[in-house]
């Protein structure tokens, strides 16, 4: 027996939504919709939705299973789509399962032989910065997430010597700090290609089911990835004099002082 999956993602100035179709033996994508959407995913991600589905004659109700990017991205804009996701899993009583918006970047280029570099904007002058090993349709992800500035990540990546497919929403502020460390090793991947789409998130889904990230379904357990503290809780922080502690392995920011 079949199951429809939706899948959404607005940690970036992109609204994605996908709707798939998952049966015995493989996941067939019926339709995508994207949109720029800065600032604007709130109003826009359940309307662009409702459209997607009833252009496959589907309506939510059909819905089995919610996939939803977690980020890490604009603050904001994880916690608009996670939080959608968990009212939409939460409302058909159907299992949520979260993907990481940087894996569903990499997932793009998983059938070419490339070194995928990942360049997610972090604001504040730095960036979400990930590698992966792309090729015979996988995505492998090779260092954990963080946030760092775009000058340390690109003098890192121009120490390992090796062309580098470099994309993601950061290259928008910081391109030329990238090409200009790594020389002719930076290949800029096509600008279409720096945001999630939502066949991402499904390869990315499909390839954590065969592993231990494939996560219970429960939507209690989907969390946020924030990588570091907001402004609000720094701030806090630093009025009450206190160390600043990395979000926790959930991927939730806050927890006690460090």
């Amino acid at each position: 027996m079949s199951q429809i999956l939706l899948a959404l993602d607005t940690a970036t100035e992109r609204t994605t939504v996908g709707v798939a179709r998952l049966g015995q033996d493989e996941l067939d994508v019926l339709g995508t919709a994207v949109v720029d959407a800065p600032r604007a995913a709130m109003s826009r991600l359940l309307p662009m939705t409702e459209t997607l589905l009833a252009t496959e004659h589907l309506t939510i109700a059909d819905v089995d299973g919610v996939i939803v990017g977690r980020g890490p991205g604009s603050f904001t804009g994880v916690r608009i789509g996670v939080a959608t996701a968990k009212g939409l899993a939460h409302g058909l009583s159907c299992p949520l399962w979260g993907v990481s918006t940087l894996d569903a970047v990499a997932w793009t280029f998983a059938y070419n032989e490339v070194t995928v570099a990942v360049v997610g904007d972090a604001m504040r002058g730095e960036v979400y910065p990930a590698l992966y090993r792309c090729g015979g349709g996988k995505a492998e992800r090779l260092t954990p997430d963080r946030v760092a500035k775009p000058a340390d990540v690109a003098a890192a990546w121009a120490e390992l010597g090796q062309p580098l497919v470099l994309t993601g929403n950061g290259l928008r502020k910081y391109a030329e700090v990238f090409t200009d460390a790594l020389g002719d090793d930076a290949m800029i991947a096509d600008e279409d290609l720096w945001a999630p789409w939502a066949n991402g998130l499904f390869a990315g889904w499909l390839a954590q089911l065969s592993g231990e990230g494939r996560g219970s379904g429960d939507p209690a357990d989907v969390l946020p990835i924030y990588t570091r503290l907001s402004d609000a809780e720094e701030n806090e922080r630093i009025r009450e004099g206190l160390a600043f502690a990395s979000p926790p392995e959930s991927g939730v920011s806050g927890g006690e002082p460090a």
